[in-house]
């Protein structure tokens, strides 16, 4: 049975009644032609693209821009024109630490091509903004204008950077705000809701109230649970007749074209680029050894590590079982005591508590410090401080199975990039093979940047270091993922690496490997995520877009071996009474 339906309020009235924005391909290619010459000081070798004209033109008008822009869409230009168009006296551009210095060579390239690029727009990084050293730098600075540049880093309030982002809109609400992002959401409507509102202000496409936002992210989310989901009931009144399907699936389309055709919002479904190039997706299975088997079955079984360790916690053996598929596990040497590791988590676990009620702090260095100065109480963070320096962390792997490695090596004998989220298997696998790992910042250890690596060659590369910012569709069209994540964005971002506007080959080939069941899990939950992705917010799905050679959820349930067993729920221990 359904928890309730979302009701008929006065946000959605308010939502209904925006003006809404239709453009055909001609109109924008008139736009990119109009606009061109009043944004450049010569001709140049460069022109507006249809979706760098229309964001462009929003942008002034509307007097900020929310822009979910596929990868390789031309959201640099649009990021340093947007100072321009706005006559923003002191701009700053957000951007991840790594893509500080590329963002630096193409503003050069940008400004000798003629356009008239704002030298005053100052870089800083989501990194830097988070660390407790910049906690008062917008307030210093005093942003009239905020470009976000990969906004998904501002996606959870529960992180340091956004609540610095969000008590700085709401104490200068009037700060203009230009989003931009090929991955604006993953499974919620709450991950761009506050960034919608603070590029839109009144005029967002979104309820301006948490009790009504929270009800339609109730009703439109992926992952909510079928026994509490809402009833759309009148987010329908959104779709149109066209928009076929159930509930659920109308209200889904509606909410998107309610999106995309709003003034100020501006997405790849309006004139974008097309990629040539097809997807194609293949599960690559391979053999473990009996011990490693053995070890899936404890794990399984007993929440138990190689090493004996106990496990609490569900995702503790997802965690382990994704490690141990790859041939290894971490192990902590020695294990840390008990006293240890409870008063940690008590500390923790007091952090996150008071971070999640706090309007002014952020981070565990904030609240140690209003401990220290007697704001807080400080119980937990003496008693850790009691033992904290008795036990030293020794994190080191213990390899269990060479056969992944071996099936990289294989795989890396025609050239191609392996993304991993395990350094240590990177660099053991290219120690293995000769190739280089582009980890932090997509560089490799003798500082070659990522994007100059050889294209003759099979090279390693961090996913969390090169999913975003990396143009590498010129140099392969072959991927091998070692580790499937069950994150949408991470997918649309990884396989916009190489799928992507300059892409000469025929087909984009992504092998990926499926060696256990929450590999399989992470695959079909990725899907899912995908699907909703692109109902909700119109933004393609590259994973949708694939041609997928995957056992199905039948096939792979007749599977025997304990690496295809569902563990066990976690046990819960009944206190005695005294």
């Amino acid at each position: 049975m359904l928890n309730g339906a979302v009701r008929d309020s006065a946000e959605l009235e308010r939502v209904l009644n925006l003006p809404r924005r239709k453009y055909d391909v001609s109109e924008l290619d008139a736009l990119a032609r109009d606009l061109t010459p009043l944004l450049k000081r010569e001709p140049g070798s460069m022109a507006l693209r249809r979706l760098q004209a229309l964001a462009l033109h929003d942008i002034g008008v509307c007097g900020g821009g929310f822009c979910p822009i596929d990868v390789g869409g031309g959201k640099t230009l649009i990021s340093f024109m947007a100072a321009h168009v706005l006559g923003a006296r002191r701009p700053m551009l957000l951007l991840p630490a790594g893509l500080i210095q590329k963002t630096k060579n193409d503003r050069e390239k940008l400004i000798t091509d003629g356009w008239l690029i704002p030298t005053h727009v100052r870089l800083f990084s989501y990194e830097m903004l988070g660390r407790l050293q910049s906690s008062g730098i917008l307030d210093v600075w005093a942003p009239d204008l905020i470009i976000a540049d990969e906004v998904q880093k501002l996606k959870s309030e529960d992180a340091a950077v956004t609540r610095r982002v969000v008590r700085y809109m709401d104490a200068h609400p009037d700060t203009k705000f230009v989003a931009l992002s090929g991955t604006i959401m993953d499974r919620s409507i709450l991950e761009f809701a506050h960034i919608l509102r603070w590029c839109l202000k009144g005029n967002a496409p979104i309820p301006l109230t948490n009790n009504d936002l929270a009800e339609w992210a109730s009703a439109l989310d992926d992952k909510v649970d079928e026994l509490t989901r809402y009833e759309p009931g009148p987010l329908v009144r959104l779709a149109t007749s066209d928009d076929a399907g159930d509930e659920l699936t109308r209200a889904r389309k509606g909410f998107r074209r309610r999106l995309i055709e709003t003034p100020g919002v501006i997405a790849s479904t309006e004139g974008g680029e097309h990629v040539g190039a097809s997807i194609y997706v293949r599960a690559i299975q391979y053999p473990l050894k009996r011990t490693t088997i053995a070890h899936f079955a404890r794990l399984r079984s007993e929440m138990l590590t190689p090493d004996d360790w106990q496990l609490t916690q569900p995702m503790e053996v997802w965690a382990h079982a994704r490690e141990l598929a790859l041939g290894l596990t971490y192990a902590w040497d020695p294990h840390p005591p008990k006293v240890w590791r409870d008063r940690r988590r008590e500390w923790c676990a007091f952090v996150r508590d008071v971070l999640a009620r706090s309007n002014t702090l952020d981070s565990e260095a904030q609240v140690a410090a209003a401990c220290d100065a007697g704001e807080l109480p400080s119980d937990a963070l003496t008693a850790w401080r009691e033992v904290k320096d008795t036990f030293t962390p020794n994190v080191v792997p213990i390899w269990q199975d060479d056969g992944p490695l071996k099936v990289c090596a294989e795989w890396m004998r025609k050239p191609g990039i392996v993304w991993t989220e395990h350094a240590l298997f990177a660099e053991r696998l290219a120690r293995e093979t000769g190739a280089k790992y582009y980890g932090r910042k997509g560089l490799a250890e003798d500082g070659e940047f990522i994007d100059d690596a050889d294209a003759s060659r099979a090279i390693i590369a961090s996913i969390d270091a090169n999913r975003e910012g990396r143009n590498l569709q010129t140099k392969w069209n072959r991927n091998l993922i070692v580790s499937p994540p069950e994150r949408p964005g991470i997918w649309q971002q990884t396989l916009g690496r190489t799928h992507r506007p300059g892409q000469t080959a025929d087909e984009v080939i992504v092998d990926v490997f499926l060696g256990c069941l929450e590999h399989a899990n992470a695959w079909r939950r990725a899907l899912s995520g995908a699907q909703a992705v692109r109902d909700t917010t119109g933004a393609e799905q590259k994973l949708l877009l694939a041609d997928p050679d995957w056992p199905s959820d039948d096939e792979i349930a007749m599977w025997r071996d304990a690496r295809w067993v569902a563990p066990p729920p976690p046990k819960f221990e009944i206190p005695t009474a005294a």
